[in-house]
C-alpha cells in the first residue's frame, strides 16, 4: 500500500500517466480511496496535505462492453473541469482496465492520444 501511495501521488502531482497492475487484494483501489480522502487541498483532514492541491477524480469503470467514445467522453469531461478548477488536479481513473481489453471495439486505442502530454492526471487500475 505504501509503495502504491507514493508512486501514484507523485504521478498525479506531476501529471505522469500511471497504470497500477496487481492481483486482487493488492490495495490498488484502496490507494485511490486514501488519496481521494486525504488530498483535499485546504480542507484536508491532516495538516501535512493542506499544502498540496485538491484531487478531483473522474472515475470510469471499464468492462468488456466499454467503447472508445465513452472513455473519450469521460476524458473530455475531466479536461473541461480542469480548465475551470483552481488549486485542483483532475484525475481520470480507469478502473479494471484489463476488462476493456476483451472488448471487440478495442476501446483502449483511444488512450494513445490521451497519454501524450495529458492536461490531466490519468490513473489506470488493473
Amino acid at each position: 500500500l505504501m509503495e502504491n501511495l507514493f508512486v501514484v501521488i507523485i504521478c498525479i502531482l506531476t501529471r505522469i500517466p500511471i497504470f497500477v497492475v496487481g492481483k486482487p487484494g493488492s490495495s490498488k483501489t484502496l490507494t485511490m480511496q486514501v488519496i481521494a480522502s486525504n488530498l483535499q487541498g485546504k480542507q484536508s483532514p491532516v495538516q501535512f496535505w493542506r499544502k498540496y492541491p485538491a484531487v478531483y477524480i473522474f472515475p470510469y469503470q471499464c468492462s468488456p462492453m466499454s467503447d472508445s467514445h465513452s472513455i473519450q467522453h469521460q476524458f473530455d469531461m475531466a479536461v473541461r473541469y480542469q480548465e475551470h478548477a483552481e488549486n485542483t488536479i483532475t484525475v481520470l481513473l480507469l478502473d479494471e482496465v484489463g476488462l476493456a481489453e476483451h472488448s471487440p471495439d478495442m476501446p483502449l486505442k483511444v488512450l494513445h492520444g490521451m497519454l501524450v502530454d495529458p492536461p490531466i492526471s490519468v490513473v489506470g487500475l488493473s
